[in-house]
């Protein structure tokens, strides 16, 4: 065995931690992954450092969940109490069936790129798409002359939308194409016909309905369609990865080897390793994952490739990398306490090599030697290795990288042991179940852990569960190796007794390595810096010169709603000011800022709000394509529109307004509102004031410069005479004769239209159009203009007639023109509220309690439960009406790093009759 040496520091540039040595870790823990529209989300977080304890740099966790558009449908800004929190996402019953992406960042991570931005793909079933056949039907692929495929389908468009009788765009996706066409309707059908290459695997066709405009400018989609078509069923990939990175003449080599079926799944094969001459050099089998590895020495100018027979009697051949006749092999053989390293070459080099150990980016040991008779062997202790994934990197003496490995080192004492045992094993339907969990640590010693317990109904939504990270696979696989791992919790069971093979094979395939040591990853600079509170900024100025600061410190209060409260600042002698949002949890807060003198005087200054952050870019990863299985969805899907049913028959809501078949979600109906909706109806455009601040720039002098430029499509302008001379813009609805203006539901008197182009844009609460308004108009127009002639007022029975109704904070009307001494108004995102999981409790159950059906799929769902000292705790919830077996899954984290996870299950019979 030989002992640890390191180099002179001046002679090795790659001694620093890796930059990424720095970054969190992320986990979401979801209540499921198969969703219906109308329920909820329901998800824990846990942010670590690279050793899996608890992180000290952020306490701010942003949670997006994104549409298969890439859209960012909502988001949630949780606060982490020592790296943890939960949290939830609303499904909207709207909402098209999908694969749904939810994502969570802290700003610090966004220093580290894609990798370090936690990702995980859900499936979203709407409730009225169970009883639609499916959209795209009566699929035909035909072979051309020109060996090419022709693909014919029939679209049916009012599965999604009824008497849908528009144009339709088709989008056309595979390993080589991306277009998109527009499918016309012919004879009451709509019949797709496209020309494809013949040599492709799969196509994804994704219907997209013509868009609807909604508020504030945004276009939503009325609903897509989505079906990925297999062209070639029979379709294998086969590839091998030399261990170390390259076959080397002369020695045996280790090759990993990895087969992909059609859906980009790992199927498993069997065959032999040939020469170019068709000569067996050796056999090779995979695992039920499609992975596995062999030896073999390989000769140079000679190729090799692997060959598998097909149940039809083909033989497919799939070459290996060509063989080096020069090189370096690095083979690691694991022992029972030791890593051993062989390390060969048939290059003649009398100069130092040395390899490094690495994990997480942080250098865990280093040595250095010379090669003797060609080969050099070393062993490295297990338990002086990290739990996880480890990096080992051979160098030449110049510090050029040429052959990198990756093993799993799994420590058991690092791993929490947890069992959770019902206090009975077989439950009737809703009666109490008390779930005790214990937390102990190898030695069996009690371990205080933080705890989430999740109970699911396992016939319905189990299977689901098995294919996903859980909390031991994420923190010691998937958040170190890149890629789609499938079925990760296959190399954690212990019922697997090959797990350990299983593992080695994924490191040589997924984890294989061909020299991509960076060294510019130590170049350590952070654009973004951890965030350990929400802190509203910006600057105060001149009102008459932007840029000019003032004098003397600007005292500001700011009062916020709906989480009420009222804070003070002043500031500082460039004129920024910050206030902490630390304690207000609301999606979205109104505030308002007034700036006032020593004395508490209003004084009239210019105040602005710093941008923002952008969100990072939205990844949204198509070629992960998840099948689903319609015979167990059916059932869930039949079962959850009941439970919808029940739980909404008396439900109302105040973000939703239905007028005249138009939806508005999200809008307030004030008293003024109201007022014009029963006059000419909803409006067509809403631009609020959110939307308006955003938009507006510096030179802008009021509502008009704003809509000029901004919203051209929309508002059009020409020039009109003023009554002593000169003219003056009039704003109109784009191909309106006339359009009518009301402020706060009031109509705006036409020798007032001059005064409409300097309307303060933060007095205003949002511009509304309305581009075919219903009623009648005479009164009103005869109110704005009382000079009209009576030839004027017949000529508007045939006027194309518009309305644009504008309403203003505090309903001021034309006061709005004048900006309110040293005041700010807008929207500000907070902290999300909390909310805690229901479930309905059934101590004092009554006979016509059973009346009403409890379908749950979620059982119960706690994320933040803590063991004692004595690594007990106790879970109490209520059974719902399903029968069969429920699945309990514990996941635990401790103090120091520690992580566990643990599955069981109890039965749920007929009903109770005691």
């Amino acid at each position: 065995m030989f002992s640890w040496s390191a180099k002179s520091q001046n002679t090795i540039s790659n001694k620093k931690p890796s930059k990424k040595a720095f970054a969190e870790k992320i986990y979401l823990q979801l209540s499921n992954t198969v969703f219906t529209t109308g329920e909820a989300i329901w998800y824990k977080a846990i942010v670590t450092n690279t050793i899996n304890q608890f992180t000290k740099r952020s306490s701010v966790l942003y949670v997006d969940l994104i549409d298969f558009d890439e859209n960012i449908i909502d988001t949630k800004t949780l606060k982490l109490e020592n790296g943890l929190s939960d949290g939830f996402f609303d499904l909207s019953d709207t909402l098209p069936s999908g694969r749904y992406l939810i994502r969570a960042y802290t700003q610090w991570n966004r220093n580290f790129g894609q990798d370090f931005i936690y990702e995980h793909y859900i499936d979203v079933l709407s409730l009225e798409a169970i009883n639609n056949e499916a959209i795209i039907r009566n699929i035909a692929l035909t072979e051309t002359n020109d060996n090419q495929l022709k693909l014919g389908a029939s679209i049916f468009p009012e599965g999604l939308k009824a008497d849908y009788n528009k144009d339709l765009k088709v989008y056309i996706q595979s390993e080589d194409i991306l277009d998109s066409i527009e499918v016309k309707r012919k004879n009451k059908q709509y019949v797709l016909d496209y020309i494809l290459p013949k040599d492709l695997i799969t196509v994804k066709l994704k219907v997209k309905l013509e868009d609807t405009k909604l508020k504030n400018r945004k276009r939503k989609k009325e609903s897509t369609y989505s079906k990925t078509i297999a062209l070639n069923k029979d379709f294998l990939d086969l590839q091998f990865f030399p261990e170390g990175g390259k076959l080397i003449d002369g020695f045996t080599n280790k090759v990993g080897y990895k087969s992909i079926n059609y859906k980009g799944l790992g199927e498993a094969v069997s065959g032999h390793i040939v020469d170019e001459s068709d000569n067996v050099i050796g056999s090779f089998s995979t695992n039920i994952l499609g992975m596995g590895f062999t030896f073999f020495k390989p000769r140079k100018n000679k190729t090799y490739y692997g060959k598998i027979i097909s149940e039809k009697g083909v033989a497919y051949k799939y070459p290996l990398p060509q063989v080096m006749a020069k090189g370096y092999i690095l083979n690691v053989m694991e022992t029972q306490d030791y890593l051993r390293l062989n390390i060969k070459s048939n290059i003649k080099n009398t100069d130092s090599l040395y390899f490094q150990v690495r994990s997480r980016g942080v250098l865990i040991r280093e040595h250095s030697f010379k090669l003797k008779q060609s080969m050099h062997e070393a062993f490295i202790k297990k338990t002086d290795l990290p739990n996880g994934i480890v990096n080992i990197t051979l160098f030449t003496g110049n510090d050029a990288p040429v052959c990198e490995r990756l093993i799993f080192n799994y420590k058991e004492e690092k791993i929490l042991n947890i069992t959770a045992k019902t206090d009975k094993n077989f439950f009737g339907k809703r009666e109490k179940t008390t779930l005790h969990v214990s937390v102990s640590d190898i030695d069996s010693n009690p371990v205080e852990a933080n705890f989430s317990a999740l109970v699911l109904d396992k016939k319905k939504l189990g299977s689901e569960k098995k294919a996903q990270p859980n909390m031991l696979s994420y923190f010691l696989l998937n958040s170190e190796l890149k890629g789609f791992i499938e079925n990760p919790n296959h190399y954690f069971n212990a019922d697997n007794t090959l797990r350990k093979r299983d593992i080695e094979a994924l490191m040589l395939t997924q984890g294989w390595r061909d020299y991509v040591y960076d060294k510019t990853d130590t170049d350590i600079n952070f654009e973004f810096q951890p965030e350990t509170d929400i802190f509203l900024s910006g600057r105060v100025n001149s009102v008459f010169n932007k840029n000019k600061i003032p004098k003397k410190p600007v005292n500001l209060t700011m009062v916020t709603k709906p989480s009420l409260g009222i804070y003070t600042t002043e500031t500082d002698s460039l004129g920024t000011f910050a206030f902490n949002m630390n304690n207000h949890f609301a999606d979205e807060q109104n505030i308002l800022i007034q700036s006032t003198n020593k004395r508490g005087a209003a004084k009239n200054y210019n105040i602005t709000l710093n941008d923002p952050i952008a969100p990072p870019k939205v990844n949204y990863k198509t070629e992960e394509t998840v099948t689903l299985a319609d015979t167990i969805y059916k059932a869930f899907i039949e079962e959850s529109i009941v439970q919808y049913n029940t739980n909404n028959d008396f439900k109302t809501t105040s973000e939703t307004v239905a007028l005249d078949a138009v939806e508005l979600t999200g809008y307030n109906v004030t008293p003024e509102r109201e007022k014009i909706f029963k006059l000419h109806g909803p409006p067509d455009v809403v631009i609020e004031n959110e939307e308006l601040v955003e938009e507006e720039e510096k030179w802008m002098s009021g509502l008009y410069d704003l809509l000029r430029i901004k919203f051209p499509h929309d508002i059009a302008f020409r020039e009109l005479p003023r009554p002593f001379g000169g003219v003056y813009d009039i704003a109109y609805v784009t191909k309106a004769d006339l359009t009518v203006y009301y402020i706060d539901g009031e109509v705006v008197l036409g020798r007032d239209y001059l005064l409409l182009p300097y309307l303060s844009i933060e007095n205003i609460k949002s511009v509304e159009i309305l581009e075919r308004p219903k009623g009648a108009f005479l009164d009103h127009i005869t109110d704005a203009f009382p000079r009209m002639s009576a030839e004027g007022q017949v000529r508007l029975a045939s006027a194309y007639i518009a309305v644009v109704s504008i309403y203003t904070y505090g309903s001021s009307g034309l006061a709005a023109l004048e900006s309110t001494k040293g005041i700010f108004q807008g929207k500000v995102s907070g902290f999300s509220a909390k909310r805690e999981f229901y479930a309905p409790k059934y101590d004092k159950l009554e006979d016509e309690d059973w009346n009403v059906p409890d379908l749950r799929s979620v059982i119960h769902w706690k994320p933040l439960a803590q063991t004692d000292e004595d690594g007990n705790a106790n879970v109490e919830f209520y059974n719902g009406d399903n029968i069969g077996d429920m699945l309990v899954v514990i996941e635990a984290i401790s103090l120091d790093g520690k992580i566990g996870y643990f599955e069981t299950t109890y039965n749920v019979e007929e009903k109770n009759e005691n």
